[in-house]
């Protein structure tokens, strides 16, 4: 009986959510708004931070200076290490918005594009696979993964692949049931995955179009084939028409970015720490998949009686082993790397998620809410200590850990913060208990504490890894010398010296490093570069507040 319409049941259970799977507008309303503030915050208002973020806006603000969107390039010098798509449509953004917010800030937005493509692939893929009632719990599963928040607001390629990926699931999921919708979709996902983060993505979907008949008959039949033709066909074009335009602009670019896109953790040979690295993956995956991993166990050990006869399962299962085996076997150990396999495992955590016994979705309800209501109450309270000074203990914290900062007072952020943060409370107190309560907590409360951090911890969090400051110091220290050289500078500081102070290095091995009479070094604790004190004097030293792993440090020629 529908508990809503049953006149027994009395008026404030009718006022209550109950998250069944059916649509309110309600419940769609609540769904559009934890989308969106999760999405959004985080996007704008702050510098670019290192190290992939940093790259990608040094590409694109060169995009921007150069007008040339075929050889990518950092701080003057070619960029081979990633495909473009990201690029073009950062730099798109920063065109179009670029003149009522910063240019940073602007590209940026292209991560959330590209997250909010992902977002529409995994449900799309859900619903073609559960039902219709999977669509929404998915993508509030995919956001309330642990892994994925910080790197969803960053802008870099892997967002891109991402958002590939999810596309050519959801077309493998339609290719049974209308093969040229399915096969239209896989061929953009496809080709996104290619030009958006290069070789690797590309492959991984790949590995599922050539696993999937394996894996059983519904993908053994001329509609799969048609499918996999026409994803093929519409891919090949626009995966072979950038490299191709590389290579007849720039031959010693495209050599560079080929070997960059084909190298794994073997290309330097078997070392103690490439084998090390198998493991790597499988321990992220307990914490960084949260709570998807866990759900996608019940799903397993729900339907290991008929696993072999769970069709809507199997592209699932297929993907999440392709996936892992790949980036066991051959991708570098980084975390933004774990992040395809957020997708199969998803899809799977969603399908026996209304069999979840009734105390183990209470027990991970109260972990979520108890776990975000602390957090929520940290940032409060860090926020007043920066305002008013205390907590005492919070408020020397805060001067140890960022010297000198100040914290400025702003209203919109502050009552964006205090609303959502009494959204959140009013929703968990109303919602009625259902297995799929737990994932809604969850992924409310990560969005809660996301935008708390993104509004009120923001100025802290900006002030800490910004490299503006800095910047300044060093253009007040280093004067207007022809030129500098830079030693052990990485690719994200070049970048954001680029960006900030319109320095540009020169390599230590260039012809015009002789004739510099200035040097930069940047030096990281533990590995400090040696300097010939012969030659050069240091004359300024400086770091981002509260930094002590990395400092810059300015040497001249004595004269």
């Amino acid at each position: 009986m529908n508990r809503v319409a049953d006149p027994r049941v009395d008026s404030s259970s009718r006022l209550r959510i109950a998250y069944d799977g059916t649509a309110t507008p309600v419940k769609t309303a609540l769904f559009l708004v934890v989308c969106l503030a999760w999405l959004l915050p985080g996007l704008v208002g702050h510098d670019p931070w290192k190290t992939d973020e940093a790259v990608a806006f040094g590409v694109v603000s060169e995009m921007l200076a150069s007008g040339d969107w075929v050889v990518p390039r950092l701080a003057g010098e070619p960029f081979a290490e990633r495909a473009p798509l990201f690029f073009w449509v950062a730099t798109l953004f920063a065109k179009l918005f670029g003149g009522f917010l910063a240019a940073h800030d602007a590209a940026r937005l292209a991560s959330g594009f590209f997250m909010a493509v992902t977002m529409g692939g995994v449900s799309v893929a859900a619903v073609a696979l559960h039902g219709r009632r999977a669509g929404r719990i998915s993508v509030l599963l995919l956001i309330g993964c642990l892994g994925l928040l910080i790197r969803a607001h960053e802008m870099n390629t892997d967002l891109a692949g991402l958002a590939g990926l999810s596309l050519g699931l959801a077309g493998l999921a339609l290719a049974a049931p209308r093969p040229v919708a399915g096969g239209i979709l896989a061929g953009a996902g496809l080709a996104v995955a290619f030009l958006g983060d290069g070789l690797a993505p590309a492959l991984l979907l790949a590995a599922v179009f050539a696993a999937l008949p394996f894996a059983g008959p519904k993908w053994r039949t001329r509609d799969y084939a048609l499918a996999v033709g026409l994803a093929i066909a519409i891919a090949l074009p626009f995966a072979v028409s950038w490299p191709l335009l590389l290579w007849q602009r720039s031959p010693d670019t495209f050599t560079q970015w080929f070997a960059a896109s084909v190298a794994t953790r073997w290309s330097g040979g078997i070392t103690r720490g490439a084998l090390a690295d198998f493991a790597y993956f499988p321990k992220m995956l307990t914490w960084y998949a949260w709570p998807a991993l866990p759900l996608a166990a019940w799903t397993l050990w729900r339907a290991r009686r008929t696993l072999a006869a769970r069709e809507d399962l199997r592209l699932a299962l297929v993907a999440a082993a392709v996936f892992l085996g790949l980036l066991v076997l051959v991708a570098e150990a980084r975390e933004v790397n774990a992040m395809p396999l957020l997708l199969p495992l998803v899809l799977l955590g969603v399908a026996e998620l209304d069999s979840m016994p009734r105390g183990a979705a209470s027990a991970l309800d109260w972990f979520g809410v108890t776990t975000f209501a602390l957090f929520a109450i940290a940032i409060w309270v860090g926020w007043a200590a920066a305002m008013t000074g205390s907590p005492a203990a919070v408020a020397q914290w805060i001067a140890r850990e960022i010297p000198g900062f100040r914290y400025p007072f702003r209203f919109v952020p502050f009552a964006l913060a205090a609303l959502l943060t009494c959204i959140w409370v009013v929703v968990v107190a109303r919602s009625l208990r259902t297995t799929r309560r737990a994932v809604v907590n969850w992924s409310a409360g990560i969005t809660m504490v996301w935008m708390l951090t993104m509004t009120l911890g923001l100025p802290l969090v900006d002030q800490a890894r910004s490299y503006r400051g800095v910047s300044a110091e060093l253009k007040a220290a280093l004067g207007s010398p022809a030129c500098t050289i830079g030693a052990g500078v990485g690719d994200a500081q070049r970048a954001l010296l680029d960006y900030f102070i319109g320095l540009r290095l020169s390599r230590p091995q260039s012809r015009e490093a002789s004739a510099c009479d200035t040097l930069l070094a940047q030096q990281v604790t533990g590995r400090e570069l040696p300097v010939d004190a012969t030659v050069w004097r240091e004359a300024w030293r400086g770091s981002r507040p509260g930094d002590r792993s990395e400092s810059f440090v300015l040497y001249r020629r004595p004269r």
